[in-house]
């Protein structure tokens, strides 16, 4: 009987340590990226007319439902988005940032327009159906941007960091049900 419970434990175990899936992408519950290991804070899709354009992943170092908690956080915190349609393209990609940031700042993006610009030349090479833009926020530091696992540029300023999760985490997220995935695992 205790044999069997320690196998009943052990694949009770192994089903909470498998990758979550989210549109086709394997999601994994754990991120270690520059020296940080965050945890799946959670992951849901962002569709538009009922297609879907990426599966959008949060990672935190500690859980929480509450979107302030994540955006004013003192701790790293990673946005994963995989691309997941060929609908995608630098140039709608670059667009969508842009009025991402109109949105979270009520329309006042000057005091962040140069360093939105050099953000966004993260998006300036082709984007792909698999491609993978990690995107860390890292109090202090600033915001560091990758794709396919290449470290592309930083962009200084916790502000930065802050509007950006705004985009999906704010009072006007681009996806309501992306944003609810994201928070409530």
């Amino acid at each position: 009987m205790k044999k069997l419970a320690v196998l009943f434990a052990s694949l009770l175990m192994s089903f909470t340590l498998h990758a979550k899936e989210v549109a086709g992408v394997s999601i994994e519950d754990q991120l270690t990226i520059n020296i940080q290991t965050l945890t799946l804070n959670g992951a849901g899709v962002r569709k538009m007319l009922f297609m879907d354009l990426y599966a959008g992943s949060l990672y935190t170092k500690h859980n929480t439902s509450d979107a302030n908690t994540i955006i004013n956080s003192k701790t790293p915190v990673a946005m994963q988005l995989d691309i997941v349609s060929s609908m995608i393209t630098s140039e709608r990609m670059a667009g969508t940032v842009n009025e991402g940031f109109e949105t979270a700042t009520s329309g006042d993006i000057a005091p962040v327009r140069e360093r939105l610009d050099n953000f966004i030349s993260v998006f300036s090479e082709d984007i792909v159906k698999g491609d993978r833009f990690i995107m860390l926020m890292i109090p202090g530091e600033g915001l560091k941007a990758y794709k396919n696992g290449t470290y592309l540029t930083t962009v200084e300023g916790d502000d930065f960091g802050r509007i950006l999760l705004k985009i999906w985490l704010g009072e006007k997220p681009a996806d309501r049900n992306l944003k609810r995935s994201m928070l409530n695992g």
